[in-house]
């Protein structure tokens, strides 16, 4: 089980164990998979929104900003501001592990990763509300990553205490997308 843990929490010289454990997750993926047989192939970077968090063209972000559309309050919505949840690409792994929020005063209490075109399955639900709005900590690690394989739909919501304007709520992700070595990078 995976739980949250505010950056405020976290040493700054343990940091950089989340991405590598990010890293070591999505290896560990693309090798299960015959993707890949060793480090070295795996090319990774940031996920941008607007590209690799929103395909095909519609889906996800309409931009390269973590920014959801509006949300009733009390309601499961999904954080992208478009109603199309974005799909991997075929030889894509994306692997999750930061939620962070930099609205002022966030609306967000909860964050699930959840898979399919509906949401059918679930891999984690992480309640931040009281790392974000009691310490005033904007971002959250996650103690294990979460990933979704290759053509994998990223069903993502968050949870709002509060309705969300159209404006929306900039909330995002600490996100690596990684590519076997040679793939046009996303």
């Amino acid at each position: 089980m995976s739980y949250g843990i505010p950056v405020d929490e976290i040493l700054v010289a343990k940091l950089e164990t989340y991405r590598a454990k990010a890293k070591s997750a999505a290896l560990k993926r693309a090798m299960e998979l015959g993707i890949v047989t060793k480090m070295e192939q795996l090319v990774f970077h940031e996920a941008f929104p607007g590209t690799d968090l929103s395909q095909p063209v519609g889906a996800g972000y309409t931009n390269e900003a973590y920014l959801t559309g509006a949300a009733v309050i009390n309601t499961w919505t999904s954080v992208y501001d478009t109603a199309v949840i974005p799909q991997l690409g075929n030889r894509q792994i994306a692997v999750f592990y930061k939620i962070a929020d930099w609205t002022a005063i966030p609306a967000c209490t909860a964050v699930r990763f959840r898979l399919g075109p509906t949401g059918a399955t679930t891999l984690g639900w992480f309640h931040i509300e009281q790392f974000i709005n009691v310490k005033l900590t904007p971002e959250v690690y996650l103690s294990e990553p979460i990933v979704y394989s290759p053509s994998e739909f990223l069903f993502i919501e968050f949870y709002p205490m509060a309705a969300v304007p159209a404006a929306g709520e900039q909330l995002g992700f600490g996100c690596f997308i990684a590519e076997p070595t040679g793939q046009a990078i996303s």
